[in-house]
This record gives structure tokens, C-alpha cells and sequence, in this order.
């Protein structure tokens, strides 16, 4: 398979037969990698999404084209850009199958639906299939991890070929394709079992440094997140925490006093502990996120845990009303300015 040679990390064609995993991360450059179209198996390639700006968007489009690249599927839940290629790239097959990228469990209709849409395109012969999601890291190589033992390759040759064509791929998926593949095939529960433990097996002996890569990633798409990383959160908190204190300052007193230092933990705990692979502001209208909502609500939690913190208090232990009433408290400090972008909805919300 030509890609896999073509794509050595190293960046090199010298043949060495160093794995990615194994190679420090400062011979890796993330951003380098992000949209960079990854052949992973004969005819089908991994990368990251098309730029935002009309410039850029046309400029890496006009790659993936001069790459040969016949039919995009996009598995990005947060965007499409079917009407953008549609008009740039009228014979270009588009297909847009949008998950999420939260850890959870992929469901077996998404492989379904996105290994249909690949092995459909690579019926043709002279058809090149590129998938990708926001960073190329864990949807896409994961569909196409999917596709390709769908195609007859092998649990770790798959996954190996796939690392070694992309090496920030983290596949963090790849054991719900290995399950999805076994009930596929109707394979017996023990057998569907041992596919799953040998990715798994694979995944754990060949890691990557995820959040480092995405970090790298984001730094390039948004140089404000860099500049915010910089700022000194344990000292921020420290300054809540010695406010704490004043025995007779009850929460309501510290929000009151110290409003401006809460929103600017809060906008780090967004930026840095819960934020979304794309800036907020970013979010199309129709899909931003409301406080009880996914984002919204880790940022919520964390911030309440943090208070609890500073009194020294059990956040586990606190009552359901108490609880409720702090987190009403957490929406009331956001509520009143914080620069996230997140919005209260009254009363317990």
C-alpha cells in the first residue's frame, strides 16, 4: 500500500520501521497533519475538514481534488458542507453522516450508513474516498477502521496501517467498529468479545497523546485559546480560595465580590477542561448548546465542584436541593456576562 510509505511520520522516505507511537512528539506537528489527505488503505484516505474562510476552504479543496479525491464523507455532527462543495464541486459525491465526538458509545446504524457509503465509492476503480471529521483524529479513522476489516484486513494490520498513514489518528472509536463489524457478520458473543479486546489490546500498547495533538491543533485555529492556556489557573483558583477565608462569606458574597475573577475561571474552564473541538462562537445558532445541555452542563459542574472546593465541602454529598440551588447560583454567575456564550434559562435550569 503506497499511502502508508507516502505518509511516514518521520517525514522521510527512508523505510524505518519505527512506529509512530514510538516516535517523540516533537517530530510530529499536529497542525501539519490536519488536513492533510492520509491514504490509510488503497483508494482511501483520512483528514481533517475543509477551512471555514471561502480562501482556505477553496485552497484545500482544490488539493483534495488535484489528490484524485472523487467522494467526501463527512461524519462531523457540528457542521456540513454540502451546499459549499455542491456549488465548487458539482461532481463531487458528498455525503454527510454527522456523530458526535464525545466519548460515548457510535452507534451500529452510523457504521452501517458510513462503511455503505465507502465501499460504494470504492466500487468504482478509479474512485479515491476521503473521510474526515473536524481533526482527522478519532471519527473518520475510526469509520475507516470500520471499512477497511469490513474490506477483509485484519484487527491490528488495519489499525497499524492507519497509524502509520496518520499518526495524530487516535481511533477512539475502534472498538465499537470491532463490535459493530462482529454483529455484522453475526459472529458468536465470544468471538465479538475478542475482536473488541484485541483493539483495545492494540490501542493500549500503541497510544497517542490525544489531548496534546488537539491542543497543538487548536493553538493554529485559534490563537486565542493558545494566549488563554498560558494564563495560571491553579493561581486564579488560589485567589478564590484564600477569599474563602471570611467565615461569614456565604456563596452569594463571593459571587458578589468577586464576579470578574469567576467569569474569567469559567471562560478558562470552558476554553481549557470542556470545550468543543470548534470555538463557540463558531457553532451555527441552530445548534449552540443551552446551559443543561452537554457543554453547558460540564462547565456547570466543574465550576460548582470548584466552590465546594474552596469551602471545603463534599460536592457528592450535598443534598439534591442544595445541589440545585448552588448550580442555580453557578447559571446566575454565568448569566451575568461571562464570555462563553452560554445563556440561563430562569429558575432551575
Amino acid at each position: 500500500m503506497t499511502g502508508n510509505r507516502k505518509t511516514n511520520p518521520a517525514g522521510d522516505d527512508s523505510g524505518t520501521n519505527t512506529h509512530p507511537s514510538e516516535l517523540p512528539t516533537e517530530l510530529i506537528d499536529p497542525a501539519a497533519w490536519w488536513r492533510r489527505p492520509c491514504e490509510v488503505d488503497d483508494r482511501l484516505y483520512v483528514c481533517g475538514d475543509l477551512p471555514s474562510d471561502s480562501e482556505g476552504f477553496r485552497r484545500v479543496l482544490g488539493e483534495w481534488l488535484e489528490a484524485g479525491i472523487t467522494h467526501i464523507v463527512d461524519v462531523r455532527s457540528e457542521w456540513s458542507d454540502a451546499d459549499r462543495v455542491a456549488d465548487a464541486a458539482p461532481d463531487l459525491t458528498y455525503t454527510w453522516l454527522g456523530t458526535h465526538d464525545d466519548g460515548g458509545i457510535q452507534e451500529a446504524a452510523w457504521f452501517d450508513a458510513g462503511v455503505d457509503a465507502i465501499t460504494m465509492g470504492l466500487g468504482d476503480p478509479t474512485a479515491r474516498v476521503l473521510v474526515h471529521c473536524h481533526m482527522g483524529v478519532n471519527r473518520a479513522p475510526s469509520l475507516a477502521f470500520a471499512a477497511m476489516i469490513e474490506l477483509g484486513r485484519g484487527v491490528e494490520e488495519a489499525l497499524d496501517a492507519i497509524r502509520s498513514a496518520r499518526p495524530i489518528a487516535a481511533i477512539a472509536y475502534a472498538a465499537d467498529a470491532a463490535r459493530w463489524f462482529g454483529e455484522r457478520r453475526s459472529m458468536d458473543g465470544e468471538s465479538v468479545q475478542t475482536a473488541c479486546d484485541r483493539t483495545r489490546a492494540w490501542l493500549a500498547a500503541n497510544p497517542v497523546a490525544t489531548g496534546w495533538i488537539i491542543s497543538r491543533i487548536r493553538e493554529v485555529e485559534h490563537p486565542e485559546v493558545a494566549k488563554m492556556a498560558a494564563a495560571d489557573w491553579d493561581a486564579g483558583l488560589e485567589e478564590l480560595r484564600d477569599l474563602s477565608d471570611q467565615e461569614t462569606r456565604d456563596f452569594e458574597d463571593l459571587v458578589d465580590h468577586n464576579r470578574e475573577q469567576a467569569r474569567n475561571l469559567v471562560q478558562q474552564w470552558y476554553e481549557l477542561q470542556a470545550g468543543d473541538l470548534i470555538g463557540f462562537e463558531e457553532i451555527p445558532d441552530f445548534i449552540r448548546p443551552e446551559p443543561t445541555d452537554r457543554i453547558g452542563a460540564v462547565v456547570v459542574e466543574g465550576l460548582a465542584q470548584s466552590f465546594c472546593e474552596i469551602f471545603d465541602i463534599d460536592h457528592d454529598v450535598l443534598g439534591t436541593e442544595q445541589a440545585e440551588r448552588l448550580h442555580a447560583q453557578v447559571l446566575e454567575v454565568l448569566a451575568q456576562g461571562v464570555p462563553i456564550g452560554l445563556s440561563a434559562r430562569g429558575e432551575g435550569s
